[in-house]
């Protein structure tokens, strides 16, 4: 049995399939007395689904299972947190998941803490190798903290713009973008080509962060730009393509 890890993924190669598994945490952002940062419990689960959510999904993977760990008492953060994971399970179509997890009920915390690990399946990863020449394409806009809002945020990627991806035979490779940006994870994909990331003119800042996954990228051949414009309208950017 083969194991591997592909950018944010693990992957481990089993006769038939692969399983895929993607997992993110958080610390010091939530409700309780030591938090650095104040927000909505519920929020910090939403975000880490979402990001290990869209990264499986960007593979092609199938979600077949979720657990969390939770540095804190069920009640009431857990019932936060896990409340948080069933609404980002439902935004992405798949609110039937099982999900398991653990809390800590021996000793009281005073700060939130918080793991995700999910896990998928695919009989391959749904990447094509990136040539020179291909192009880069953004869906979405970067956006994090208080300007991000997850639902119904027009301006922002979404599952069914993933889907739409995933579906098309014209595009390569896809992957969601987080805290580092959309130029990191663009020249990255490069990198594992051994290609180089040429600009192109743009009205989005590629260097800030798009927190979790508010952006995708996809590697495209040039002549299916058009088709692709005419799927995403203005939600699409070009970014540049390899040399």
């Amino acid at each position: 049995m083969k194991t591997y890890q592909y950018r944010d993924l693990s992957v481990i190669e089993l006769p038939d399939s692969l399983l895929i598994t993607a997992c993110d945490s958080s610390g010091g952002v939530g409700e309780k007395p030591a938090d650095e940062l104040c927000v909505p419990t519920k929020y910090i689960a939403i975000f880490a689904a979402r990001v290990c959510l869209f990264e499986l999904l960007a593979c092609g993977a199938r979600i077949i299972g979720l657990s969390n760990t939770i540095v804190g008492e069920m009640q009431p953060t857990g019932k936060a947190l896990i409340k948080g994971i069933h609404e980002e399970l439902e935004r992405a179509g798949i609110g039937d998941l099982p999900i398991n997890g653990s809390t800590e009920e021996n000793f009281k915390t005073s700060m939130t803490g918080f793991g995700i690990f999910v896990i998928g399946m695919a009989n391959r990863l749904r990447i094509s190798p990136s040539e020179p020449g291909d192009l880069v394409i953004c869906i979405g806009k970067p956006k994090y903290g208080a300007a991000l809002v997850v639902d119904g945020d027009p301006e922002i990627a979404n599952y069914q713009d993933l889907r739409n991806l995933v579906n098309n035979p014209a595009v390569n490779e896809i992957v969601p973008c987080g805290s580092k940006g959309i130029l990191y994870e663009a020249n990255t994909l490069a990198d594992i080509y051994r290609l180089q990331l040429q600009l192109a003119p743009n009205d989005l800042n590629v260097t800030d962060s798009s927190g979790p996954a508010t952006t995708v990228i996809a590697s495209i051949k040039p002549s299916d730009l058009p088709g692709l414009t005419a799927i995403f309208k203005d939600k699409l950017t070009l970014i540049g393509y390899f040399k």
